[in-house]
Order: structure tokens, then sequence, then C-alpha cells
């Protein structure tokens, strides 16, 4: 019985041991897709290193400022260890507001590295190896260092300045800086992920926008945001090229009604002459009254003119509605570009007024030869 407990308990102590240890970053050629994760375990005993001499990671740090810190440093490795990554890095933020040991930087990083944070991953492994070995074990040190290697593949480096007062700039939707009334130059430098991203310059009155390319790993994206109002960065389009066209069909409407006006005058005047000889015919020394066909057909002349008159009427009304409708359609509407298509205007501007001397050199000729366009 009494060797059973001992075997027992010897396969629980090496059990411990196995969780203790430290697994090793994945190689490059090993990361998820998504973000680099790990699956390193912490020492939820573990100590926090106060080194010899001047110990400059724990200098100025009272006593029960550092057993807080190794507290919540403890309940934060637990909480690692369940796969629980928020809470554990909550645990270890509130940990480095009482010391800001390197080893609470490490193992924060190993919470926000399956939290897919790869800038915050970074920067905590910075300060986790800023006083070097001496603070961390020797294992974690170099992991801290192959993880870096391996964060610095997701993130990249943006350096932005703007010299317009009071604007304020923001990145991706967040606000870095504001410029200082005095007009100096405001500049930030900030790491931000790999991919695709949006500066923007706001000051009451200007504004700026600028959409910037796919920024790789490692590079520096240097950008110089210059603001604009919003007169300079508005533009006017017309639905239709031709802007005479609704005046065209309103024009037309208007012949068409004067041409109807021009009918029914002339009906009314034949309507006249047919009464005209009407009367004639009816006299007192024709009593057979009218049997001329011409007057019958004065009136039909005249009811076709007065039809045609009508006609023209309705015409014209149709007209000049369709013109009326053009003309809204075809009004006048603004819209916005952005600062990089205002300086590409600017920039196609002045390449069409350039102009270009050529010297030109030929036996018994020597000159130059202008060209350019206005």
């Amino acid at each position: 019985m009494n060797k059973a407990i001992a075997l027992g308990l010897g396969v629980l102590l090496c059990s411990g041991l196995a969780t203790a240890q430290t697994p090793a970053p994945p190689a490059p050629g090993d990361q998820k897709p998504g973000g680099t994760k790990t699956d390193e375990k912490a020492n939820t005993d573990e100590n926090l290193q106060q080194g010899s001499g001047e110990r400059p990671w724990a200098a100025g740090v009272p006593q029960d400022k550092q057993k807080r810190a190794l507290q919540k440093f403890r309940e934060g490795n637990i909480q690692l260890n369940d796969g629980l990554f928020p809470a554990a890095a909550k645990l270890y933020r509130e940990a480095l507001k009482d010391w800001e040991h390197p080893a609470i930087y490490y193992n924060l990083a190993l919470a926000l590295l399956n939290l897919d944070q790869p800038i915050e991953v970074y920067e905590s492994l910075q300060k986790a190896i800023k006083f070097g070995a001496a603070p961390l074990e020797k294992d974690k040190y170099e992991h801290a260092k192959e993880y870096i290697l391996l964060v610095e593949k997701q993130i990249a480096t943006i350096d932005v300045s703007c010299s317009k007062p009071g604007a304020k700039i923001s990145v991706d939707g967040k606000e870095v800086f504001t410029v200082g009334a005095d007009g100096k130059t405001g500049h930030y430098v900030g790491r931000v992920k790999i991919g695709k991203h949006t500066f923007v310059a706001e000051k009451p009155g200007y504004n700026a926008q600028v959409d910037a390319p796919f920024i790789g790993p490692g590079e520096t994206y240097r950008l110089e945001l210059t603001l604009y109002t919003a007169e300079e960065l508005t533009r006017y389009r017309r639905r239709f090229d031709k802007k005479w066209m609704p005046f065209a069909v309103i024009g037309g409407g208007v012949a068409a009604a004067l041409v109807g006006v021009g009918l029914e005058l002339s009906a009314n005047s034949t309507y006249k002459d047919y009464d005209a000889a009407v009367a004639r015919c009816n006299t007192a020394s024709n009593m057979m009254g009218c049997t001329d066909t011409s007057v019958t057909d004065m009136r039909k002349s005249g009811d076709t003119q007065k039809t045609l008159g009508y006609v023209g009427y309705g015409v014209a009304g149709a007209a000049v509605v369709t013109g009326a409708i053009l003309l809204y359609l075809n009004r006048s509407t603004s819209y916005q570009i952005t600062a990089d298509e205002y300086r590409r205007e600017l920039r196609e501007k002045e390449k069409a007024n350039s102009v270009s001397v050529t010297p030109v050199v030929a036996p018994g000729l020597a000159g130059a030869m202008l060209t350019g366009s206005f």
C-alpha cells in the first residue's frame, strides 16, 4: 500500500515538473495564421527575482508593493495556464502598477500573444529584456528575444507629421496628437500592424485624409499631412455633360407653344372669314343660302387649325415639364475629394503648365527649342 502511494506521489511530482517547464517559441515557419501564438506555461509559485547590487528593476519599490505585485503575478499565472488570457493580462497590468518587473512584462507578453496584439507584445518584451537576463530565467530571456523576432514580422512603423496649429491627427480613427498653438510641427512615431491604414488631420474649416498603401513588415511609412480648406477639396459635377440640353428641350416647348398660338389665331381669322361668307350667302337677295363648297372648306380649315393649335399646346407643355425635370436632374452637386487627389491635381496642373528648354546645336546653327503647354 505504501509503495503504491509513493509511486503515485512520484508520478504527480514528475507531472508538476513537466508543467513548469518553458516550451520554446514556435519557429517562423510554424506560426499559426492570424498572428503568433504560444502554449508556454507559467510557474504559479514563481518568485520575482530581485537580483543583487543596485537591482535597477527593484530600486525604489517598497516591500508592500512588491508583495502585492507578486500576489497579482501568481494569480495571473493561474489564469494564463487555464487559457483565460484576458483575465491574465488584466492581473499582470495591475501587478505592473505596483512593480514594473521584467518577469511580469514577459508573462504579460505571453497572454497578449494569444490575444493577437503584436504591438503590445513587442513593447512588453522590450521592457522584459531591458535589464538583460538577470531578472529573468535564462530560458525566458532567450525566448523573449525569439518572440521579438517573430512579432517584428507583424508590425511596421509610422512617422507622421503636421504643422497646422490646432490640427488633430488620427490614425485608424484613434487620435495620436494635436499640433501645438505655437505652430511647431507636430510629430508622432509609433508602431502599427502590417496592412493598410488611414491617416486623418482635422481642424474647423480644414480637412485632410490619406489612405496609405499596404505597409509591410519592418517598413517605416513617413507622411506629412497638409490641411486644405473645404473649398479647396470641393468639386462640382452634373449628370449630363451637355448643360445646354435641358434648356434646348424647354426652348423647343416654347417654340411649340408659339406655333400653337399662331395656329389658333389663324383658326380664329378663318372662322371670321367663314362667318362673313355665310352672312353674304344669307342676304335677302340670295334666299337660297350658300351652295359654294369653298365656304364649307373654310370651316373645315378653321377646325383643323384649331386642333393643331391644341396639339401644339400639348407638345409645349410636355416639353417644358420634361425640360424642367432634366434641369433639376442636371443641377450642380458638390462632392469632396481627398488630399491625395488634390495634390495629384496640382501636380497635373504644374505638369501641364511646364516649359522645357532643349539646346539645339547643328552645323551652322545654335539655339534652343522651347516646348510646353499652357
